[in-house]
């Protein structure tokens, strides 16, 4: 161990994670046919569920033409800062066709940040992101490198 890192229990990694995804807003990175993509979008956890993200995307973009030709995702939040903590992962994103299960997301990142309402009148598609793991690092306070979190079996 060097001097820059610090030990903490999973339960705390996790519970600066919980903290990290109270953001509205989610990098994704996306590849299709070799190219790479990297954009935004506002998110919230499938009930608080932080390896079942839920997000909104413009049925026409590059970020989900990208995911329609290859679900594997790049996932990145980073609230204030990359000297505070921040958490970066990878998954695999399906989009929700499904009538109740579109509302469902909608309605739930709604809620968590209502300035995503007006977009909601253009055209959007529901996407679900299944994460399999969460680096979550933070560089001020010595956690560095990051600790991984790995989805349970469970989900």
């Amino acid at each position: 161990m060097t001097s820059h890192e610090i030990q903490l229990t999973d339960g705390e990694v996790a519970d600066r994670l919980s903290a990290i995804l109270t953001s509205t807003s989610i990098d994704l990175a996306t590849s299709k046919a070799g190219a790479n993509w990297c954009s935004n979008a506002f998110f919230a956890e499938r009930a608080g569920d932080p390896f079942r993200l839920l997000v909104v995307l413009e049925s026409g973009g590059r970020t989900l033409d990208s995911l329609r030709a290859n679900p594997q995702v790049g996932v990145k939040v980073v609230p204030t800062g990359f000297l505070e903590p921040f958490a970066q992962g990878v998954g695999t994103a399906a989009v929700r066709t499904e009538s109740a299960a579109r509302e469902e997301i909608f309605r739930t990142v709604v809620d968590k940040e209502p300035a995503l309402r007006p977009f909601l009148s253009a055209p959007v598609e529901a996407v679900e992101i299944t994460v399999d793991w969460w680096r979550v690092t933070h560089v001020g306070a010595g956690l560095l490198p990051g600790r991984v979190l790995e989805r349970p079996a469970a989900h």
